[in-house]
């Protein structure tokens, strides 16, 4: 048993406590070992959820200790937040990354349309042929894992970070297609010198 396994349980006494036992690990055994010492138990998930189900006045301890430690709590919800957008913006810069690297590249083409191929099979399976009763669970499970690779599929290339790379493309062929056919200036010729 881990703090996590407890957090439903401690919620239900001091629901602002409950997302930091369910967080990173640092901070789920400091916010354990300090509910532990409240209720004067051993410094363990199990007893502490055995103190809160079997002490009525341990439910009392944990009210108390979180409303003297509520400024604590925040902290503690605030670091949680940061967390989660740090990892937020991990993934979308991990996203973005990708789209920059394999903007021109053939695979994302050919995995879009490998996707609304298979996608298009299996609903035609599923209207043209008969499928037996042993496989409808197998069918449903795929189905259900192709749909968001379809969805995903799709939202790459009509997601408005498409767009701005393709009007980023255009502009770029645009601006260099403008040099190309611009006439270039003459060199400066220096005016003759006075008395020459």
């Amino acid at each position: 048993m881990n703090w996590k396994d407890i957090a439903s349980t401690v919620g239900g006494i001091a629901g602002a406590v409950a997302p930091l036992l369910g967080g990173p690990v640092g901070l789920a055994v400091s916010i354990g070992s300090q509910i532990a010492g409240a209720l004067g138990t051993d410094n363990t998930p199990e007893a502490v959820a055995n103190a809160l189900q079997r002490d009525p006045s341990a439910a009392l301890k944990l009210q108390e200790w979180a409303m003297a430690e509520r400024e604590q709590i925040r902290q503690g919800h605030l670091e949680l937040q940061r967390i989660a957008l740090d990892e937020y913006k991990a993934d979308l810069s991990d996203r973005q990354n990708a789209r920059q690297v394999h903007k021109d590249h053939w695979m994302p083409s050919a995995l879009t349309i490998a996707l609304l191929t298979m996608l298009a099979a299996l609903i035609a399976v599923l209207f043209f042929f008969p499928i037996p009763n042993e496989n409808r669970d197998l069918i449903v499970y795929l189905a259900g894992n192709l749909l968001p690779l379809v969805t995903g599929a799709v939202t790459y290339w009509v997601s408005s970070t498409k767009d701005a790379n393709n009007r980023e493309k255009l502009m770029t062929l645009d601006r260099q297609g403008r040099q190309a056919t611009e006439p270039r200036p003459e060199p400066a010729t220096m005016p003759p010198k006075a008395g020459a």
